[in-house]
């Protein structure tokens, strides 16, 4: 089934892709009646495939081609629904119809958003909650401060990084959250490291930094997820892969392995194994956590986890709230269509604050990119929580 579907995109995908190079060759030979198809066509074979030429053969140290094939996926998606709308709109009017002048539209169109979508991605936004949590750690509230997907890379560098580090330290946080995706394809893509580094130290908590692993948080040559949560632990923070920590009396952060991270054959634990696997507390702490029925205990368990693919099953494993991240809320529109019907299909949501009976959670739109470094209908975003305990 994978391979008939995969096929079927590709097909799909060359079919679009012509449709936008034929419009385009209509109207580069209208600006320019010399323009031949044997100079058009190797230049925009290359600039349609040119991302995926980065992701197969590594050439990201190519700066032009990857630029041209970063914003080349939303690009793609903005030309063929703006020449399609032209087209249609064109029905009926043979004179306009196919007119080579939509391209010229269509390009000018996408050119704006493209600019526009560059410029608000570095725009970084702090979203606030106000939440409470049926629990009596021995503290009345915190703020937390949630974070993911960074994708740090040779886009969103050391001073993109900085600045998210500025707009979480702006926020006084008790406890900084960071969700997964804080790589983008590993360390060997990350010119500077110990710039990097030095400004996840910067981050300022005094209840911690945790953090969990996303799917691309894995090494592309090891295939393995141990030097970037080597990486990580030496800036501070607390890595928590399957594993529950004890950041205050009676205030618990938990991290979940991801559920598909790339090139990595790796498995997980389950919600109920996790929530069971205390090991390295003290054993009052054990048996308050795991053998108490959830309205009598008194401590508070936060979640971590990159992906809101299993909200619905959170509360009955015991977890008061789970902090997610991974959607970008689409990071561009039509992307926060699918990614709200993809995850309200599961049970969830694709951002924002979601709760059913005891089970709460917070999923984040990220505050960096994947792929084209445009959001457009979206924000990149730190999201500031203040938890109220209600016993």
């Amino acid at each position: 089934m994978w391979v008939f579907r995969s096929v079927f995109m590709l097909l799909l995908y060359l079919t679009l892709n012509l449709y936008i190079g034929l419009r385009f060759f209509a109207f580069g030979r209208l600006l320019l009646p010399s323009l031949k198809g044997l100079i058009f066509w190797p230049c925009y074979v290359l600039l349609a495939s040119g991302f995926i030429f980065i992701a197969l053969f590594r050439l990201d140290w190519i700066g032009p081609l990857r630029i041209l094939g970063m914003y080349w996926p939303a690009a793609f998606v903005y030309l063929f629904l703006f020449l399609l709308v032209f087209d249609l709109a064109g029905l009926g009017f043979k004179q306009f119809r196919l007119m080579p002048a939509g391209a010229g539209a269509a390009f000018c169109l996408t050119l704006v958003l493209l600019v526009y979508g560059s410029l608000h991605a570095r725009n970084i936004r702090t979203t606030y909650y106000e939440l409470s949590i049926p629990r009596n750690p021995g503290m009345e509230s915190f703020r937390l401060v949630l974070v993911s997907d960074l994708h740090i890379s040779p886009t969103v560098d050391r001073a993109w990084t900085a600045k998210i580090v500025d707009r979480i330290n702006e926020a006084s946080p008790d406890m900084v959250c960071i969700a997964g995706d804080i790589f983008d394809s590993g360390l060997e893509t990350v010119a500077d490291q110990a710039g990097i580094a030095a400004e996840l130290r910067r981050i300022s908590a005094p209840l911690g930094v945790y953090g969990c692993l996303g799917n691309h948080d894995t090494d592309r040559s090891s295939r393995s997820t141990d030097r970037i949560a080597a990486f990580l632990k030496d800036t501070g923070m607390i890595v928590l892969q399957d594993e529950i920590y004890e950041a205050a009396a009676g205030l618990y952060v938990a991290g979940r392995k991801d559920a598909r991270p790339i090139g990595v054959r790796s498995s997980r634990l389950t919600l109920p194994e996790l929530a069971a696997s205390f090991s390295g507390f003290e054993s009052s702490s054990k048996e308050e956590l795991s053998n108490l029925p959830a309205p009598a205990r008194k401590a508070a368990v936060i979640l971590l986890d990159h992906q809101p693919v299993e909200l619905p099953q959170t509360a009955a494993a015991g977890f008061d709230l789970v902090l997610c991240g991974h959607t970008h809320r689409g990071q561009f529109f039509p992307g926060n269509i699918i990614t709200r019907w993809i995850f309200q299909k599961s049970g969830g949501t694709h951002y924002g604050y979601w709760q059913k009976d005891a089970a709460q959670a917070v999923v984040t739109s990220g505050a960096g990119v994947w792929g084209p470094p445009v959001r457009i209908g979206t924000h990149s975003e730190i999201a500031v929580l203040d938890l109220r305990f209600t016993p």
